[in-house]
């Protein structure tokens, strides 16, 4: 087994990551009974009881490290009207971008918006909420490290930003995850809002044959830093029936937040 070395001047996942690979593995479902895991039913409630609440709204909204992935923004889609999908990866990106395009070999997200579907009472088809998206994203790079995460290009201060799964693979330390935290709510107009999704406890998962160190996190650390970065804890909860095998992904509990930027 290769363990992939965070030391190295290159970014891992410009070189070691498999986009598609990561999908199969922890996205994939079954064929026949075409259900989603717990933790993504955790999450997508999560996040359409937020959106459906009416309190966190506006024109935009920014995902920072959305990987290879769209299904964070499934609910979203029906409250802003310009999205913007970020990652360091260009091969996340390119992944998305198949999607977007239609292309054969997309991966195939409608039990995701079959699922958010049935949440919101069928008020949108699944071929309604593909259009929506298809229509409103726009990808972008980011780089949480950076001042502005989304150099060199910038936008307009947005309505809310979803951060999801990103930090314990951009940060080798809680003072870098501070600073990546501050960095990423500067994006946020003042009263905005910041939705984050992340793992505790992570200190690796497997992609195949590659070892990809993650930043050990608790959930005192994240309520720091989310203070520290200048916004206010509006709600948070805890995930803790997760299923993956530990030698793939040694996580002991997930956790969605939802903060206000001051």
């Amino acid at each position: 087994m290769e363990v992939v070395s965070t030391t190295s001047d290159s970014h891992i996942y410009d070189h070691h990551f498999d986009a598609r690979k990561y999908l199969d593995i922890f996205y994939g479902v079954d064929p026949i009974t075409q259900e989603i895991d717990k933790e993504s039913i955790f999450l997508l409630t999560f996040l359409n009881n937020v959106f459906s609440s009416g309190h966190v709204k506006g024109q935009s909204i920014i995902e920072i490290g959305a990987g290879p992935t769209i299904h964070y923004i499934l609910s979203a889609c029906e409250i802003f009207q310009k999205i913007y999908l970020t990652d360091y990866s260009q091969g996340n990106l390119d992944e998305i971008k198949k999607w977007l395009n239609r292309e054969n070999d997309a991966f195939d997200w409608s039990p995701y918006l079959r699922f958010v579907c049935d949440l919101e009472n069928n008020r949108s088809t699944p071929n309604g909420k593909e259009e929506k998206i298809r229509r409103k994203v726009s990808l972008m790079k980011c780089d949480v490290t950076l001042t502005n995460p989304l150099q060199p290009n910038s936008l307009p201060l947005t309505d809310c930003v979803l951060l999801t799964s990103c930090l314990i693979c951009a940060c080798k330390t809680f003072t870098d995850l501070k600073i990546a935290l501050k960095n990423t709510v500067s994006l946020l107009k003042p009263g905005g809002h910041l939705i984050m999704y992340d793992y505790l406890g992570a200190s690796y998962y497997l992609l195949g044959e590659k070892k990809f160190p993650l930043l050990s996190l608790d959930e005192n650390i994240v309520l720091e830093a989310v203070v520290e970065s200048g916004c206010k804890v509006v709600e948070c909860q805890m995930f803790k029936d997760f299923h993956i095998p530990e030698e793939v992904f040694n996580c002991k509990n997930v956790f969605c937040l939802l903060a206000q930027k001051l």
